[in-house]
């Protein structure tokens, strides 16, 4: 026998004081009822709760909007469904105890509270619309609304009178429910067919009470007036529920309005969180809990009568609380009111909630369109298996096997398909840190991170600007010594709030910001201080986890472990550095969730997204081509890192293309897939995308209305990036090939270290200052350069994946910076009419490393290794400014490194080595192009 029946051996009925479509669907509230559950309560607040938080009502929105129904028309249909469905599972428990139990609340419009007649009309067609006959209608017991609940009892429908707080309220309502009962058994009606519960709220009134109590200093009786009005109320109970006019109803079958007690979770984190449960056990009673206090009672709560225990002692401490000069009519009239307005507001932000998702999925239904033109029956024939293997449907299920027969780095990588959820329920703690830190007066932060811990917040950053009275939040994601000092040149004199972020909590890159950030700060303010500008976000147990811990920071924000980096966007990775930008990040992810409904689907966006990358590179039109105008050109960056680390592997890839120039539609071989990513109709790249489609190429057309559906965004391309890897059969979690860079990087490193120096490599010929490392004959740059870019793939019957090319600038970023790389860039992609990509090093390594070393081996490789003229070195220890190695001397072995990991897997590179000015470094080579 379970703790629940048990209980109500003791004659105590447990209900739910919660209902959601998950809940009901998902398999848990038949677990509850299996287990003894004999009741549902539900009001405005959880209903706004369940479908404003969540996704599981939005396909449902989508249908009835375009069957023209209004918000108040899609609410009502929303929960009557749950209700109905409810009220099904509940009905053997209804049956099985003869209608005292198995019933499903249900709250009439909380704006009708103080209209009699409006409320009778409304509880009248809720119950014949639901029509079961185990639904309870629940009416406020305000002054209007109790004549309602004689009316409807009377009418032999069965009624949860709610909102009670005083014992005054309760026995109005018990009065109402008997005469009601009079009237119907006179009309010939079945008394025995009508139940009620007189919902008395607990745990609010200790809250009112408690704060009465603390402002007269009177400490004894805080947190016993709501268990004491509770017991009084049940003696009132015992008093009205016997006698001769009871008694005359009882001989007709009568069941007797039972005391249900509502608000039974404490709010109080000094009292139990079993106080309301354990103090009222008796008999015949209901008790509503909410799940945690469910699970609160299950765990540790205990089963005895309690409830006609301590009586005398209840009436004492009333009349005590009456002496001490509070007046707790003047309390309880006030919590009703309070109750009432909570409610309507609850059902204000409902609706609210609702209308907005409406108006976000007309808004979204032309928004995407997709041209597979050439890959159509590729395309036709992989989205119909999507279709028949129910691919989306299973990835949300956590089924590995649409990747792999194994499990490994899939099971544990899936968290991402929650994250929406997972951080709207974070938000307390997010908003109470951010309003932490703009109370102490921080205006900047530096965001100390490598590829997904950078890329997402660096899209915010960029997408939204700067929000007034919130941080200005700069990222570092460069181990380049010039790009470190800057940084810290730049906010030397700012408060500063120092992000370190990373899920592994061992990248080196990060790790050696925080020191060398954390020590330059303890060098100026002291480390007690220091500590109070650190924040972490990382994986529990991680080694970033225990060094904050130990160097005590300001918070540590600890991930769900099961979320790849590059998948990390809006989970905390992401939302934190948000929400300290002062972006609305609730706003985001409720948005978020729209698309986390439509990702479920076979023909939803993302699939029919994924489906088009997968039959492309399954065809070599393995090249993806971003054309971003906008406020979505800051958006490249970060899906370049998804697509090109999740698919570049096992000789198969999509290569990411984005900033690069978009030229006329014959200048491109058959190769690439172009994506109009932006919040503009029309425009310049508007007219170069519908050109180049017109021409055949496939292309994919995404128009979002603004930059708050950037998390929108991020969701639809996770999920399409996860389908591709489904059609490539590939494992999109895994990058079985970024950890040789990083081998490759420690062993020079260890070479350093034994020898003082960095290895020398075999330079072939020096020009006007540049050594060049490269597998070529010719003696100059310029032929060079030809010699090596005639390596290159065209593409043919037998492998025709045609080759691109990757410039890897180890150097300062910088605007001059970056409008030279896009000279170089052009000069290439006109002169060889193949794929360009830049990327600066070492952050390129964290983003498309995997592909360059993991793809079908085409990649050209040209590295530019520009001197480094101020170095700082990384401190051994965090807080102690000794250190054996710098950051140029990381960043240049990171640069061999992965040069060497190239060459190991057999790609073409050629490596310059420049001196200190690396825009003149830079401008040679453009020359020599």
């Amino acid at each position: 026998m379970s703790k629940i029946e048990k209980l109500a051996e003791l004659g105590q009925s447990l209900w739910l004081d919660f209902i959601s479509r998950d809940y009901i669907s998902g398999g848990k509230l038949l677990d509850m009822i299996s287990e003894g559950l004999r009741g549902i309560t539900s009001n405005p607040t959880i209903f706004e709760k369940a479908i404003a938080g969540s996704n599981s009502y939005d396909s449902e929105i989508a249908e009835l909007l375009a069957k023209g129904c209004s918000t108040l028309e899609i609410y009502e249909q929303l929960v009557i469904r749950d209700i109905q469905t409810a009220c099904k599972m509940m009905l053997p428990v209804y049956e099985r105890t003869n209608r005292l139990d198995g019933y499903v609340s249900l709250e009439v419009n909380p704006k009708l509270a103080y209209e009699t007649a409006g409320t009778i009309a409304e509880a009248v067609r809720l119950y014949r619309t639901v029509g079961a006959p185990n639904l309870m209608i629940k009416v406020p017991a305000t002054k209007e609304g109790i004549p309602a609940v004689k009316e409807l009892i009377s009418h032999g429908i069965s009624v949860n009178v709610t909102l009670i707080f005083s014992i005054e309220s309760y026995i109005e309502t018990a009065k109402a429910f008997i005469e009601g009962l009079e009237i119907l058994k006179k009309n010939g009606g079945d008394v025995s067919k009508v139940a009620s519960v007189a919902s008395f709220f607990v745990s609010r009134v200790d809250s009112a009470c408690d704060s009465a109590l603390d402002k007269i200093g009177n400490k004894d009786l805080q947190g016993k007036i709501a268990v004491a009005n509770a017991k009084i109320a049940f003696k009132e109970f015992n008093g009205l529920f016997s006698g001769e006019r009871w008694n005359s109803l009882l001989s007709s079958g009568a069941m007797p309005q039972r005391v249900l007690w509502a608000s039974t979770g404490t709010k109080n984190p000094a009292y139990s969180d079993v106080l309301y449960v354990d103090e009222l056990i008796g008999s015949p009673t209901v008790n509503t809990m909410p799940p945690a206090t469910i699970d609160s009672f299950l765990d540790h709560g205990k089963l005895a009568v309690t409830l006609d225990k301590g009586v005398d002692e209840a009436e004492a401490q009333f009349e005590a609380l009456k002496s001490a000069g509070i007046n707790i009519d003047e309390i309880t009239r006030k919590l009703q009111i309070d109750g009432v307005k909570s409610f309507e507001d609850s059902f204000d932000s409902l609706l609210g909630s609702i209308e907005k998702k409406a108006l976000i999925i007309l808004r979204m239904n032309n928004e995407f369109n997709c041209f597979p033109t050439v890959l159509t029956e590729s395309f036709d024939s992989m989205l119909s298996e999507l279709n028949k293997m129910e691919i989306p449907k299973r990835i949300h299920e956590g089924d590995f096997t649409v990747w792999s027969d194994s499990p490994v780095e899939i099971s544990n990588r899936l968290g991402w398909l929650q994250s929406p959820i997972n951080t709207l329920n974070s938000l307390d703690e997010i908003n109470d840190f951010v309003a932490g830190v703009k109370k102490e007066g921080f205006t900047n932060g530096l965001l100390l991170g490598m590829g997904g811990s950078s890329l997402a917040p660096e899209v915010f950053s960029q997408a939204f600007g700067k929000v007034d009275g919130y941080l200005s939040l700069e990222i570092l994601d460069s181990t380049h010594p010039a790009a470190v000092l800057e940084k810290e040149a730049k906010l030397a004199d700012k408060k500063t709030l120092y992000v370190v972020s990373t899920k592994s909590g061992g990248t080196v890159e990060t790790l050696s910001f925080m020191k060398y950030f954390y020590t330059s700060v303890a060098a100026k303010l002291g480390k007690v201080e220091a500590s109070k500008r650190f924040v972490a976000i990382t994986d529990p147990g991680s080694g970033l986890e225990e060094m904050a811990k130990e160097l005590g920071f300001r918070k540590i924000f600890l991930n769900d472990p099961n979320i790849g980096g590059r998948y990390s966007a809006l989970s905390l990775f992401g939302m934190v550095p948000a929400a300290l930008m002062g972006i609305d990040i609730k706003d985001v992810l409720e948005k978020t969730l729209l698309m986390a409904s439509e990702a479920k689907m076979s023909n939803g966006t993302p699939a029919k997204l994924g489906v088009l990358l997968a039959s492309g590179a399954n065809l070599a039109y393995d090249k993806v081509t971003f054309i971003t105008p906008g406020v979505y050109s800051c958006f490249g960056p970060w899906v370049e890192q998804l697509i090109a680390e999740s698919t570049g592997k096992t000789g198969k890839g999509i290569l990411p293309v984005e900033g690069e120039k978009i030229l006329n539609p014959s200048d491109y071989a058959g190769d690439r897939i172009f994506v109009y990513l932006s919040d503009e109709k029309s425009g310049e790249g508007k007219n170069k995308f519908d050109a180049l489609v017109a021409a055949g190429h496939p292309g994919v057309e995404i128009i979002i209305p603004d930059n708050t559906f950037i998390g929108y965004e991020f969701l639809r391309w996770e999920v399409a990036t996860a389908i591709a890897g489904w059609g490539m059969k590939i494992q999109p979690f895994d990058q079985p090939d970024v950890e040789s860079a990083k081998i490759s990087a420690r062993a020079v490193l260890k070479k350093f270290k034994d020898d003082g120096k960095l290895p020398e490599p075999e330079v072939v010929f020096e020009e006007n200052g540049l050594k060049i490392v490269a597998n070529v004959s010719a003696r100059a740059v310029k032929p060079a350069i030809v010699e090596f870019m005639k390596k290159m793939h065209e593409g043919n019957p037998g492998d025709d994946h045609r080759s691109y090319l990757s410039i890897q600038a180890y150097v300062k970023a910088s605007p001059e910076t970056d409008k030279l790389l896009q000279e170089l860039r052009c000069r290439f992609q006109s002169k060889y009419k193949i794929a360009v990509t830049t990327g600066y090093g070492p952050r390129f390594l964290h983003s498309t490393g995997q592909l360059h070393k993991g793809d079908s081996g085409h990649g050209m490789f040209i590295q530019i290794i520009a001197g480094i003229e101020n170095d700082c070195l990384i401190p051994d220890e965090t807080g102690k400014p000794e250190g054996g190695m710098s950051f140029g001397t990381l960043v240049v072995a990171q640069a061999m490194g992965d040069r060497d990991a190239l060459v190991g897997n057999g790609r073409e590179v050629f490596t310059l080595f420049g001196g200190n000015n690396q825009e003149n470094v830079i401008s040679q080579i453009i020359d020599a192009v």
